[in-house]
């Protein structure tokens, strides 16, 4: 691959991500499959690895269908047999995850040990010099500590000075905490970029004001920043019942969004630990749902079937500017910017981040089909 000067602090992020995520050694042979829209940064990521004398497989991939690709990437891959280290394997795209089914059946192949499978989502400069300056060791510390503050209480009060006011009652025996910590784990996809502990909120009232950011599963160029086109919903119930913006093109996409089957349900609570993603960006991203702050996930929820039985194909988040956040009747609020890390380990009963199959790329064509405001 050419490709001009790379900015050296894209360059930082990248021995991040291969020294503290990766933690690629002698002996490994990695393999990275890339979308169009990413083919640069699989470029720096290639390069970085050329200058370790490690010469990684590069193979092209079409999101979400590609009926070629299982067959170009198997060829890619090493024998089994003379494998002397992990495979490893690196997945980049901009708005998609594919080929779940390709991915899992190379980690069967070759072992949940043996097979590190790491999947880059928002693959662009933003992420490597804003969402990889922390490492997995840092950000799974915040987490814990996040976890052990919220995980046991009943309720939350969070406010912002852009005008959220939510109750939100929480139900951590019945509803699964979701961490997002950047870290192996065998027979895991590690989801980056990470920084993140979620949930199914129990119940939700009040106001939302996201004055910082959004982030869908919809494909859109519009400017994802909300500083200048601040979103309010008004949630009764844990549903939407009503939401304005000053911005007519966001509105309409917001609209559309929770017009969809299941799309005015609050199915996530949010919150941001990434302290190294010192602002918002353009980009409709995970990198700003990433960013510390709260946000609220509309429509489909992380929880198993068993436990929200619903599904529902847009998720929309929703993302304040700060938040504080105040546990039960605990006048300590919590300040999301400077959470002191936990010495603890990291609690087992909060899962990582994992996907179970293709996601996100939703078009606005798709979108638009979907919507019917008499479905909740």
């Amino acid at each position: 691959m050419s490709l001009p000067p790379i900015d050296q602090r894209v360059m930082q992020g990248v021995r991040v991500l291969l020294d503290d995520y990766m933690a690629v050694r002698d002996g490994d042979r990695v393999v990275i499959a890339y979308t169009p829209d990413s083919r640069e940064p699989a470029a720096w990521v290639a390069v970085a690895l050329q200058a370790r004398g490690l010469a990684p497989a590069i193979v092209a991939m079409r999101p979400l269908t590609d009926e070629q690709f299982g067959d170009r990437f198997a060829a890619a891959l090493p024998d089994p047999a003379t494998l002397a280290g992990r495979l490893i394997v690196l997945t980049l795209e901009k708005d998609t995850m594919s080929h779940f089914d390709v991915f899992e059946s190379v980690m069967n192949r070759y072992g949940h040990d043996r097979c590190h499978v790491y999947r880059i989502i928002s693959a662009s400069a933003d992420l490597f010099t804003r969402a990889l300056n922390r490492t997995p060791a840092q950000l799974s510390a915040l987490n814990a500590a996040l976890l052990e503050r919220i995980a046991p209480a009943r309720s939350v009060h969070v406010t912002s000075d852009g005008g959220t006011d939510l109750r939100v009652e929480i139900d951590s025996t019945r509803y699964q905490w979701v961490s997002n910590r950047g870290m192996w784990r065998p027979g895991g996809f590690t989801i980056l970029p990470a920084g993140e502990i979620a949930t199914y909120p129990a119940k939700v009232d009040g106001v939302l004001v996201a004055d910082g950011a959004f982030n869908a599963n919809i494909i859109t160029r519009l400017n994802a920043r909300l500083a200048d086109n601040p979103v309010r919903v008004e949630i009764k119930d844990s549903v939407a019942v009503n939401l304005t913006c000053a911005d007519k093109e966001l509105e309409e996409l917001f609209t559309l969004c929770l017009d969809s089957p299941h799309g005015r349900n609050v199915g996530e609570f949010g919150l941001g630990t990434n302290a190294g993603i010192d602002a918002f960006i353009t980009a409709n991203s995970h990198i700003n749902e990433r960013r510390c702050g709260v946000h609220l996930g509309f429509g489909q929820h992380n929880q198993s079937l068993t436990r929200v039985p619903y599904v529902a194909d847009v998720h929309l988040d929703l993302i304040t500017a700060g938040a504080r956040v105040q546990v039960d009747e605990d006048p300590e609020t919590i300040d999301l910017s400077h959470v002191t890390p936990s010495t603890a380990p990291h609690p087992v009963d909060a899962l990582d981040e994992d996907i179970t199959g293709d996601c996100c790329g939703m078009g606005y064509g798709q979108l638009r089909n979907l919507a019917c405001p008499v479905q909740r």
